[in-house]
């Protein structure tokens, strides 16, 4: 059942955790609250009943939630992930104020937080868009773009904000030990991403012959339903791989 302090718009609102691992380190990297609605539907079936002009507000006002359940499942020092839409960042002029307040009463710290920005919806006012996010890295939070390759800046938001990490959309990885062309863009990716010094997740992996390829490709961190799927209100097992001497 949805806590009373937990409705938005009408919305009943819950998060589901997902781990962002390095296998063959055996480390979590930090673990992504995804948001859900009552039934533990996707994030679509979420903002879909939200009035328009209330998108913003919401999205942001939710992530009060997600903190407020790391510190209840105790998720220690590991860091947490949370998802923004660019356009909350514009539209709200003290989001970050707003994220660092809800941070500090959870008892989290700054540094222990990145905020993934979507590449799903086009970015206008970037003038603000791009003084929220030198207010985040000011404020010790991380910086990710989240589903990179599928939206609409690609690498022009990359160069633009120089993230500290990049998730490579779930489309291009499907697969990619079968294609030759994803195969070519994300080795593209990789070596952008090298000479920056961003980190990369490949995210959505759910074959061990994607991740094989991934691995040795010269990805590390990965998220998917191979390792661990999304649990509402928790964090779910992680099936790590067996190293040939532990059969």
């Amino acid at each position: 059942m949805c806590r009373k302090n937990r409705f938005f718009a009408g919305q009943c609102c819950q998060f589901a955790f997902q781990p962002i691992i390095e296998p063959l380190a055996g480390n979590i990297t930090s673990l992504e609250a995804l948001i859900r609605d009552k039934e533990g539907g996707s994030p679509a079936n979420f903002f879909a009943s939200i009035p328009q002009e209330q998108r913003y507000e919401v999205d942001l006002k939710a992530k009060s939630v997600a903190f407020a359940l790391a510190k209840e499942i105790n998720i220690g020092d590991h860091k947490i992930s949370i998802n923004i839409l660019p356009m909350s960042l514009v539209v709200i002029p003290d989001a970050i104020e707003y994220l660092l307040q809800e941070i500090k009463k959870q008892g989290l710290v700054p540094e222990q937080v990145i905020v993934e920005v979507t590449e799903d919806e086009m970015i206008s006012g970037f003038s603000q868009f791009s003084s929220a996010i030198k207010k985040l890295r000011v404020s010790g939070m991380g910086l990710a773009i989240d589903d990179f390759g599928a939206g609409y800046a690609g690498l022009s938001l990359l160069t633009k904000i120089q993230p500290d990490k990049v998730k490579i959309d779930r489309e291009i990885i499907t697969d990619i030990h079968q294609s030759g062309p994803k195969q070519a863009v994300v080795r593209s990716i990789i070596n952008c991403c090298r000479e920056l010094e961003i980190a990369l997740v490949a995210e959505g992996i759910e074959r061990i012959e994607e991740w094989c390829w991934l691995e040795s490709a010269g990805i590390k961190r990965f998220q998917g339903f191979l390792f661990a799927m999304p649990k509402v209100n928790g964090v779910g097992d992680i099936r790590w791989p067996v190293k040939k001497s532990e059969v």
